[in-house]
C-alpha cells in the first residue's frame, strides 16, 4: 500500500512540474508577468489604490479592537517591564519607563520624539513630562 501511495505522489509531483515547465514555460520568455496585466478593465493604478485603502482599513480597525483590550489588560503602558520584587506590576512599568529617562538624560526644554507611541500613557504618566519639563512628540500608526 505504501509503494502505491508513493508512485501517485511521484506522479502528481512530476505532472505538477511539467506543467509549469511545459505548457506555462518561463514568464520571462513569455512575458507574463502578474503586474504588467491588461486583459481586463482594472488598471495597475487601481489594483495598487484599492490595495493601500484596504490595508489601512484593516491596520486601523485591528488597532482600534486591540487598544481596548490592552487598555483592558495593561493600562496605558503597552510594554512589558522587568519584574521588581515587593513591587505591583504597575510599580515596576513606572520604574522602569523613569529609568529609560534616565538613560537618555532628558533636559528641561528638550524635544523628544516617541516613534509607536501607541496611546501614549509613558509619556504622559512618567517624568518624560512631569518633571523635565520636555516637549515630547508622540508618532503612532493609528487615530486611536
Amino acid at each position: 500500500m505504501d509503494s502505491v501511495a508513493l508512485y501517485c505522489t511521484a506522479a502528481l509531483v512530476a505532472r505538477g512540474i511539467y506543467w509549469f515547465i511545459c505548457i506555462l514555460g518561463p514568464v520571462e520568455r513569455k512575458g507574463k508577468r502578474a503586474s504588467d496585466l491588461s486583459g481586463g478593465s482594472i488598471s495597475a493604478e487601481s489594483v495598487k489604490d484599492n490595495y493601500n485603502q484596504y490595508c489601512t482599513r484593516l491596520r486601523h480597525t485591528f488597532y482600534n479592537l486591540v487598544t481596548d483590550i490592552y487598555e483592558w489588560g495593561w493600562g496605558q503602558s503597552f510594554h512589558f517591564s522587568p519584574s521588581i520584587p515587593g513591587k505591583s506590576v504597575k510599580e515596576a512599568t513606572r520604574i522602569h519607563e523613569e529609568m529609560a529617562v534616565d538613560l537618555i538624560k532628558v533636559k528641561p526644554g528638550q524635544k523628544i520624539l516617541d516613534a509607536g507611541c501607541g496611546v501614549g500613557g509613558p509619556m504622559r504618566a512618567t517624568r518624560l513630562i512631569q518633571i523635565s519639563k520636555a516637549h515630547v512628540v508622540g508618532i503612532t500608526i493609528n487615530d486611536y
